[in-house]
This record gives C-alpha cells, sequence and structure tokens, in this order.
C-alpha cells in the first residue's frame, strides 16, 4: 500500500493567517493636523464670518513750530474687514451585510471590517481634506501635461501625465474627479455626462489612470476634486491661496489692487535652483522688515521631501565629519543626519501632500478654522447608517454611512509669513 502523501492530509491542515494590517496606501493629514492643534477654532453659522483686520496706520508726523505755526491736519488708522464662510465636504462608505456577518467576531476574522472601515474612512476623509488645503482654493488637484489613451490595461480609458508640481500627489485611488478648461469655466463631466473615477495613481512616475475620459479634455486642462460645479468653483482656502504675493483678485472678500502690499505674503523666488541658505535667509528677514524685526513669530518650515532632502544634502555637502573618541558610537557612521532639521533655526515640517517646489514659512498662531460642522458621522433623527435600495424596490444587502463637515481655514495675518517657490526638485522624486 502506498504511503500516506500531503495531499491526502490537506483537509486537516490549519490555515495561518497573520493577525497584522499594513498598510499599503498613504493618507498623511499633516497640515490639517497641525491647523487643529495651534490654529483658532471659531463656530460660525451660515453668515460670514469677520476678521476685522489692522490695515495701515494712521497719523501725520513731522517737524512743528510751536510758536504759533499751523500743526496741520491728522488722519487715522485704517481698519477693514474680512470674511470668511465654510465649504462643506462629505466622505461616503459603502459596505455590504455579507461583509458585516462574514468578520463579525473573532472566530471569523482577524478584524471586525465593518468597525475597522469606520476609522479607515475618517483616516481617508482626513488624508482628503489635507490635500484640499494644498490648493488654491478652487480645488485643483492636477494639471494635465499629456494624456495617453493606447496600449493601456483593459478597462482604463486613459493615462493623464500630470505636471509636476504637484504630479500625483494629491490623488488617491477610486477617487471621483472632474475636469476643467484651463480658465475653470467649463466642467468637461457635467457638458459630457460623464463620471470620472480613478484607477491606478503612481505618484513617482506622475500619472494617473481613468476609467472615463470625458469628450473635449486636453494638455494643459485642470482636475478637481469631486463636486464643484460652475464657473471659479470655491473650495477650501488652502497655503497658495493665503500666502501669495498677487496683487490682482480677492482675498476673503478683499480686493488684493486696495491693498497691494498689506495683503502681499513676503515672497523669494528660487528661480529653479536649488535651495541655499541665503535663500531661506532672505524670506525670513523679508518677513522681518513686513513687520517689525521683534513681530516675527514662531515659524514652521512647512515644505515636501524634495525640499527636506535638498536641504539635507547641502548641509552634508558642507559637513566636516569629526569622530569621537574611543567608546561610545565611535564606530559608526552615518552620513545623514539623524536630529531635527531646521532652516535658521525654523522647525521643518515636510509633508508628502506639500508642493515639491515650494517652503512655506507659517505663523500659524495666526491661522485658524471656521467651523459650522466638524467632522462627523451624517445624522438624520440619531440615525448615521442609511440602507441601499435595489432594482426592485426593495432594500438591497447593503448599507451607507457618511462623514461630514463644514469648514473653512483662514488666517488673519498674511505677511506674518513667507514663501520660496520655483524650486529645482531633486532628481528621483
Amino acid at each position: 500500500m502506498a504511503q500516506m502523501q500531503n495531499a491526502q492530509s490537506v483537509a486537516l491542515q490549519l490555515e495561518k493567517v497573520r493577525d497584522k494590517l499594513p498598510l499599503l496606501y498613504e493618507r498623511d493629514d499633516i497640515l490639517l493636523t497641525m491647523i487643529q492643534q495651534r490654529g483658532d477654532v471659531e463656530k460660525v453659522s451660515s453668515r460670514n464670518m469677520r476678521l476685522p483686520l489692522q490695515i495701515r496706520p494712521g497719523g501725520k508726523a513731522g517737524l512743528a513750530n510751536l510758536d504759533g505755526g499751523d500743526l496741520g491736519r491728522g488722519s487715522g488708522t485704517t481698519y477693514d474687514v474680512a470674511q470668511v464662510t465654510p465649504v462643506f465636504f462629505r466622505n461616503a462608505v459603502e459596505i455590504t451585510k455579507l461583509v458585516e456577518y462574514s468578520t463579525n467576531s473573532p472566530e471569523k476574522a482577524i478584524e471586525n471590517a465593518a468597525k475597522r472601515e469606520v476609522k479607515n474612512g475618517m483616516a481617508q476623509f482626513r488624508s482628503f481634506l489635507d490635500k484640499v488645503m494644498q490648493t488654491n482654493g478652487n480645488g485643483v488637484l492636477g494639471t494635465i501635461g499629456s494624456i495617453v489613451t493606447t496600449g493601456l490595461p483593459a478597462g482604463v480609458g486613459a493615462q493623464i501625465n500630470l505636471v509636476t508640481p504637484p504630479g500625483a500627489a494629491l490623488f488617491y485611488y477610486n477617487q471621483t474627479i472632474q475636469f476643467y478648461d484651463p480658465t475653470l469655466t467649463n466642467n468637461y463631466n457635467v457638458n459630457t455626462s460623464t463620471t470620472t473615477n480613478i484607477l491606478l495613481v503612481d505618484p513617482f512616475n506622475k500619472f494617473i489612470q481613468i476609467d472615463n475620459l470625458p469628450t473635449g479634455v486636453a494638455a494643459g486642462d485642470l482636475i478637481v476634486h469631486d463636486g464643484l460645479t460652475g464657473a471659479q468653483p470655491i473650495s477650501l482656502f488652502g497655503v497658495p491661496y493665503h500666502q501669495t504675493n498677487a496683487t490682482t483678485g480677492t482675498w476673503l472678500n478683499l480686493n488684493r489692487a486696495t491693498y497691494p502690499v498689506e495683503l502681499a505674503t513676503p515672497h523669494v523666488a528660487g528661480n529653479n535652483a536649488t535651495i541655499t541658505p541665503g535663500v531661506v535667509r532672505l524670506a525670513i528677514n523679508k518677513v522681518r522688515k513686513a513687520l517689525g524685526t521683534n513681530q516675527i513669530g514662531k515659524l514652521i518650515a512647512y515644505t515636501a521631501l524634495e525640499q527636506e532632502n535638498a536641504w539635507e544634502q547641502l548641509g552634508i555637502s558642507i559637513s566636516q565629519i569629526i569622530k569621537e573618541g574611543a567608546g561610545g558610537r565611535a564606530s559608526d557612521l552615518d552620513l545623514l543626519f539623524t536630529g531635527e532639521l531646521t532652516m535658521a533655526g525654523v522647525p521643518i515640517k515636510s509633508s508628502i501632500n506639500a508642493n515639491q517646489a515650494r517652503i512655506d514659512f507659517l505663523d500659524l498662531s495666526h491661522w485658524g478654522r471656521a467651523v459650522m460642522q466638524d467632522i462627523d458621522f451624517y445624522d438624520v433623527g440619531g440615525q448615521t447608517v442609511f440602507p441601499i435600495y435595489g432594482a426592485s424596490g426593495g432594500i438591497s444587502a447593503a448599507y451607507i454611512f457618511y462623514f461630514v463637515t463644514g469648514f473653512q481655514v483662514w488666517t488673519d495675518s498674511p505677511r506674518s509669513g513667507a514663501y520660496i517657490d520655483s524650486l529645482a526638485i531633486p532628481t528621483g522624486y
């Protein structure tokens, strides 16, 4: 009789499932967290929140003749008010009852999938909001460099090669997106009744693959997040909205042309060159010149990994390694910095969502959120989970829940920060 072989005992063998769930995609929320932790929070209604600003000095100073001379007329301080109102966002999470039933106990699964989706949905929503906060207040997540429609995997409608910055950093898998022309006037998805979803995001090669490409979309067009409609749409006011030296357009309902100096953020052009200490010092000194040498606040240098790396490489190129004496870590050799990186004493806070060619010096004591609704479940009479209906009109074996929030980001002092843009991006990124 032949010996018993493994195939005859497979039915008896236990299957081992590792009880760890590694995260294989990014969901940074660095900027959102910093503003939540350090910025002001103002609870607001649907009416505009008003931010009073002391914009221009008053008084007429000069030499005086007090022996009966004419002292002249005077003037007073100029005040104005910025205004901000929240915008609303939602994140929908939908699962089937089979998912719930098949994972609702330790004997069935290593995680309760339904409960875990609450945690995952919140984290992904925060990551999305952080990405939107990198934009110029219009929801533009990327610019089309070129479009490929041939030689793609089955089911892929097009590959969109993106202009860097920001490349593909502000997109995520299965995100619904929309396309606008470069003037943000025509929404191609609305015009053609087309829904577009992302099938793949490649942050290294700076492209996304999508299922449906609306008719008329071409190189140079803009990609925005879902939910925007009409010309010049309004989304979250991100860093480049508040930190700009533009003298046209509006900022929080104030005309920039009325206050071309007072509303302009100190700026240094990088001229597509690698970051240098002189450029950093110039940016910080411009803040001091704008507000006074003793008025500079507690800045942070908010930037992408690319510029953090460029700064570190600059430090390495001018450093000298002096080994310690005997004992300790005298035999160790680490050619990279292991401590905290700073720029002229300003702590660096890096994010994969930040603009790869830009460094923003932010004084977060002047930043805040006008909040109508903090991030929470969408609630109707205490109900937060809603059924899905089938084609028959009966209830489907699935349900949906939503996270919603309504807020806007503001700063009450555009001159309290500075930014360096158009910096060279290190090779390989």
